[in-house]
């Protein structure tokens, strides 16, 4: 429209100098026009630049005030310490907890109870008097809701964070938790991900306690895998290898008998795979059988497959050793029969 305009005007002017100066004056008045065309063109140009600009700088701003709003959002979506994802590793398979893990400042705090089920450390309790207590064979911690202070092996010590209550369950400081009681606690931080790991203990050289007991015992077996089953521990380590150059390559937690019924103890062998052994409510299976009766099979389960007792960390078998179904199918996949199983007290 502008230029149409501008095109009428110049007309105009031209009518107008024809009139008044001749032939002369309306060359020079189209002149005039032409020159008048290249600026306005010019002008056109320089419009259109600018508002390329204009645009790209809106664009630029409102991209700005987008990633400034997302930024504003995904911080108020995390704690004060930036992490917003925890993976949790025990034994080296990743555990899922009923209940999210939280944090107080830096101190990753969780579902204890359950967080210590999958360790094995069963014996937990909560009183009246809101005292928490945690028993793994001689190691006792003792702690109170909402207080720092708290025995942990017979020595007063503060805690990072306080204990607390949240929907009828306890959260506690993990990392204090764990490793009071004699496991390996390690925490790794990349980006708003936390990844924890805990498990057995290693010597200061970094090999596993395991591997340097086994091997000063010149155990043998048939097969390239050894089982252990130490029973103070409530532990199966399974290692692969030949005598005196055992490594290990597995290890979980386990029930062992009852105390008027406990495991035999000794050096054996893995003679019978069976399938399963149902009973009245439950069933076990498979079966890894060692010695007589005495055997190598899962918790207890439902007839649907799901856990009916699934505590391990505990004296509660017949004689056999329990371990979860996850660990037990690891176990069952890789020890062929006749491998060594060696039951110990400590």
């Amino acid at each position: 429209m502008k230029k149409i305009a501008l095109t009428l005007i110049f007309i105009l002017l031209l009518n107008s100098a024809v009139f008044a100066e001749g032939e002369e004056s309306a060359v020079s008045s189209a002149l005039t026009e032409a020159e008048a065309q290249a600026e306005f063109d010019k002008e056109e140009d320089t419009e259109i630049e600018t508002d390329g600009e204009s645009d790209s700088k809106d664009e630029k701003e409102t991209d700005s005030e987008a990633e400034a709003d997302s930024d504003s959002e995904d911080n108020e979506a995390l704690p004060d310490n930036g992490i917003n994802l925890v993976d949790l590793y025990v034994f080296g398979n990743g555990i899922d907890l009923s209940s999210y893990p939280v944090f107080e400042g830096d101190t990753l705090m969780l579902p204890i109870k359950e967080y210590l089920s999958h360790i094995g450390a069963n014996d937990f309790s909560l009183d009246s008097e809101n005292q928490i207590t945690i028993t793994y064979g001689k190691k006792i911690i003792a702690m109170h809701l909402n207080s720092n202070k708290a025995e942990i092996n017979g020595s007063d010590a503060e805690l990072p964070a306080a204990p607390f209550l949240l929907s009828d369950t306890v959260y506690a400081p993990a990392e204090i938790v764990c490793k009071s009681l004699g496991f390996i606690y390690i925490s790794n931080i990349n980006g708003h991900k936390m990844t924890v790991y805990s498990d057995i203990p290693v010597d200061t050289d970094g090999t596993q306690k395991s591997e340097k007991r086994i091997n000063e015992l010149n155990l043998s077996s048939e097969t390239p895998y050894l089982i252990w089953v130490n029973k103070s521990k409530y532990t199966v380590h399974a290692f692969l290898g030949e005598k005196n150059n055992w490594r290990e390559v597995y290890s979980c937690r386990c029930a062992i008998g009852a105390p008027s019924t406990p495991t035999v103890t000794g050096t054996f062998k893995y003679f019978s795979r069976e399938k399963k052994w149902i009973y009245d409510n439950f069933y076990v299976g498979p079966i890894m059988r060692f010695y007589g009766g005495y055997a190598i099979h899962s918790t207890l389960l439902k007839f649907d497959g799901t856990d009916y007792n699934n505590a391990v960390g505990v004296k509660n078998s017949h004689g056999c050793v329990r371990v979860r179904p996850n660990d037990l199918a690891w176990l069952i996949f890789y020890v062929p029969l006749r491998s060594t199983v060696y039951v110990t007290e400590k």
